[in-house]
């Protein structure tokens, strides 16, 4: 069950992610002015916070999917598949009217999906340390 309760996350996770891409330049910063309201920074680090987040929440997804669909090398598909959907992520961007790809964009992308895919790796070591630490 949980299998499947992590494919609908990562699916609504990456269309959300297509969504946003999907807006042309102006739809997207009226998008960003609207977190201001809440974060006191720079549209820019609004923007580039938003890349790092959403792909943490899909390296999350992504990591716990192919780990409970039992694929031996789950840490690595689950980077492999978050590092080209942001690769296919900034290609979208191209065709979006005042949109631009970035590579830097790619870079935060990754490291925001490798920071979660990294910490659920920690946690799972840990987890079991203390399992065999009690017995």
């Amino acid at each position: 069950m949980k299998k499947h309760i992590f494919t609908i996350f990562t699916i609504c996770n990456m269309l959300l992610i297509f969504y946003f891409s999907s807006q042309n330049a102006e739809q997207s910063t009226q998008t960003s002015a609207w977190f201001l309201q809440f974060l006191p920074f720079s549209m820019h680090i609004v923007r580039k916070l938003a890349h790092f987040t959403i792909y943490a929440m899909l390296g999350f997804n992504t990591f716990y999917m192919y780990k409970n669909y039992g694929v031996k090398h789950y840490v690595l598909y689950a980077l492999v598949t978050c590092i080209l959907y942001a690769c296919s992520d900034e290609w979208h961007q191209s065709f979006v009217s005042g949109r631009s790809p970035q590579i830097t964009d790619i870079c935060i992308d990754t490291c925001g999906a490798l920071s979660l895919i990294l910490l659920n790796m920690g946690l799972i070591r840990w987890k079991s340390s203390q399992k065999r630490f009690e017995n």
